[in-house]
């Protein structure tokens, strides 16, 4: 397929796919600097869970007249409708997932230890949850794998509003969200507003996980909010450089991965995350030789 021909069918699917590989990885480089990199990994399964249940409750709203009588048929084919059903449910269990991660903190075991744990409960609720949904395992599955070229305008919309907007918010609160993330106790003693801090980050990635997972998937998720900033931080000698770099990393990694699916007819999402780990070798091998050089 030539470029104009996918533009011309695929236009939306294609924007937010760049939208979401200009700001992920932004938010990506600050759960990297805050060391919880990881959790780009399980919110995506946490708000798949969440969807997932969506499903497994979807005839139960439907047989309460939340959806002005609507057949359940209809409900799972409206795509404006389905899309505020399910976005409430995905950010129900990113939330969820996100709260979870933040009370638990360090008191079980290894950041790493706790993220594969949480993964792999949220993974058992998708397949179970899925395998219980009238509408069929196969179709659930189909949803949350991500089939990312089926983004329409509503879709669009929300996505790229609660990305900018979060990212906008993010470098509002630039200066007060590095010292927070570094020294939180210096912050603290600084008269900072730490815990709003906090607060306005977890709601930022939440949203931004939630929303992203129902429109481009969260194979793309896991990739844009990971790789992209290991790529850029051996090139970065500041945070905003990181941020700059990991946003550059992940939009050329989307640009790419957009070219290959459409000349090669490949599915786009995993076209994505592998052209978003090819951008990041270069940083990857600059990481271990600058290592090298430094042990010799």
């Amino acid at each position: 397929m030539s470029i104009q021909e996918a533009w011309e069918f695929f236009r939306w699917s294609i924007l937010a796919i760049l939208v979401a590989g200009a700001t992920l990885p932004v938010i990506g480089a600050w759960l990297f600097v805050r060391r919880t990199s990881f959790h780009g990994l399980a919110l995506p399964q946490f708000a798949a869970s969440g969807v997932a249940c969506g499903f497994m409750l979807l005839p139960w709203f439907v047989a309460q007249g939340m959806f002005g009588g609507l057949p359940l048929g209809e409900v799972a084919a409206d795509t404006h409708t389905a899309l505020n059903y399910h976005l409430s449910f995905a950010a129900l269990g990113t939330f969820g997932g996100l709260s979870l991660l933040v009370l638990v903190g360090d008191r079980l075991g290894t950041e790493g230890a706790r993220v594969a744990g949480a993964f792999a409960v949220a993974s058992a609720i998708t397949i179970l949850c899925a395998h219980r949904s009238p509408l069929g395992e196969i179709f659930v599955h189909g949803i949350l794998t991500g089939e990312s070229l089926v983004v329409g305008i509503h879709e669009f919309e929300t996505l790229a509003v609660v990305l900018l907007g979060g990212l906008g918010l993010l470098v509002w609160w630039h200066h007060d969200l590095v010292l927070v993330s570094m020294d939180s106790e210096s912050a603290f003693v600084l008269g900072r507003p730490v815990k709003r801090i906090e607060l306005l980050f977890m709601v930022v990635t939440g949203l931004s996980v939630s929303v992203g997972t129902m429109s481009v998937g969260p194979m793309i998720l896991f990739g844009l909010l990971v790789l992209p900033p290991m790529g850029a931080r051996p090139f970065a000698r500041s945070m905003r450089g990181l941020l700059w770099k990991s946003a550059g990393f992940g939009t050329v990694g989307a640009m790419l991965g957009l070219f290959a699916a459409f000349r090669l007819d490949l599915p786009p999402s995993p076209c994505v995350v592998a052209t978003s780990a090819v951008c990041a070798l270069p940083g990857w091998l600059f990481a271990g030789w600058r290592s090298s050089t430094r042990s010799s």
